[in-house]
């Protein structure tokens, strides 16, 4: 195995000319920790990531761990956590980042979360096997950094899943509308809609 890694490491040289970070990757479900192999990253990986993804459609709810390469756009994100939620969806993903080999390695850690209110509401509902707009007038209260409101329309699963239809209004981290700040590693959203706006103040 070591031999296979250190000619690995040699072509990414030979072929880039530098040489290339080696991170842990893996993926696991319904756990906060996952081990893997370690590999070289693309030339222009700069960071190695580790994360967790806490996700919830109705009632059911799911915990995903992910080590990783970091892509060069997903560098805004570390060290910070996205939240969308209502009162019966909703996904936070906190990720951290390094920038030494081998430095994903160990126990993930995740910030720890604020679930204060801040301040802000927003519409909120949430339609199952539906992907229509939202009707109702019911609100929720924001939480720590949310501070932004989130509509999404389309297609989603948790992992081992059957992909259904939903619609969902809720409060959100503004790093949510952030295009590939954060992919979203465990829950599927296939065909979808989502739009951003500013939380209103209580």
């Amino acid at each position: 195995m070591r031999t296979l890694l250190t000619a690995a490491v040699l072509l990414c040289a030979l072929i880039a000319g530098v040489n290339c970070l080696l991170c842990e990757k893996c993926f696991s479900v319904g756990t906060a920790t996952c081990s893997g192999v370690y590999s070289p990253c693309p030339a222009d990986v700069t960071h190695c990531v580790q994360g967790l993804e806490n996700s919830t459609i109705g009632s059911k709810s799911t915990l995903t761990a992910f080590k990783d390469c970091g892509t060069p756009s997903s560098r805004t994100a570390c060290g910070k956590t996205l939240s969308f939620r209502t009162s019966m969806t909703g996904v936070r993903i906190s990720r951290t980042c390094c920038d030494s080999d081998y430095c994903n390695r160990g126990d993930i850690q995740a910030p720890a979360v604020d679930e204060r209110p801040n301040g802000y509401k927003c519409r909120e509902c949430f339609n199952y096997h539906s992907a229509d707009a939202c009707t109702t007038e019911k609100e929720i209260l924001c939480t720590g950094q949310e501070k932004a409101c989130g509509f999404f329309s389309g297609k989603a699963a948790l992992p081992g899943e059957t992909v259904k239809e939903y619609s969902a209004s809720g409060c959100m981290t503004r790093n949510f509308c952030r295009k590939d700040a954060f992919n979203l590693r465990g829950i599927q959203s296939l065909k979808y809609d989502f739009k951003c706006s500013p939380a209103v103040k209580v």
